[in-house]
């Protein structure tokens, strides 16, 4: 038998609208699937996320203060320490999964602690049963 061609061309491939309808059921069907794979990973009980979100949500609560407002936080008794806890910006003693903060001035060139006035703030926020080798920590400055 012989192969024939019809109107001169070979049919290949698939057509524009062929495409298209395959791209709208897709689109359409994806939907829900991706809402019920986003309630599974919701309801998986995933506590390290939201841990790590609510240390992140106090990091910013703490650096929407002024700079002058943290940086009286080193003067304070006890202050300027990297253990000095700041009794106003942690969360109170005893509290289930306390979020801790520490201040203490810093030293660009000798990459520590410094008693000197330098402009520039370390802050260090961690959960206190875990200890500040997982906590966030950040620079801030006086000028930026």
């Amino acid at each position: 038998m012989k192969n024939t061609v019809t109107s001169g061309r070979s049919q290949r491939g698939f057509s524009y609208a062929e495409v298209l309808l395959s791209m709208l059921l897709l689109s359409i069907l994806l939907v829900p699937a991706l809402q019920a794979l986003n309630t599974g990973i919701a309801g998986s009980g995933n506590d390290q996320a939201a841990r790590q979100l609510a240390l992140r949500s106090k990091v910013e609560e703490v650096l929407a203060n002024p700079f002058g407002q943290l940086y009286s936080e080193t003067y304070l008794f006890g202050g300027n320490t990297i253990a000095s806890v700041s009794a106003d910006y942690s969360d109170a003693a005893g509290t289930a999964d306390r979020r801790v903060v520490v201040f203490y001035r810093y030293d660009v060139a000798t990459n520590a602690l410094s008693s000197n006035d330098t402009g520039l703030l370390y802050v260090n926020t961690y959960y206190e049963a875990e200890g500040s080798a997982n906590g966030l920590s950040t620079l801030v400055g006086r000028w930026w």
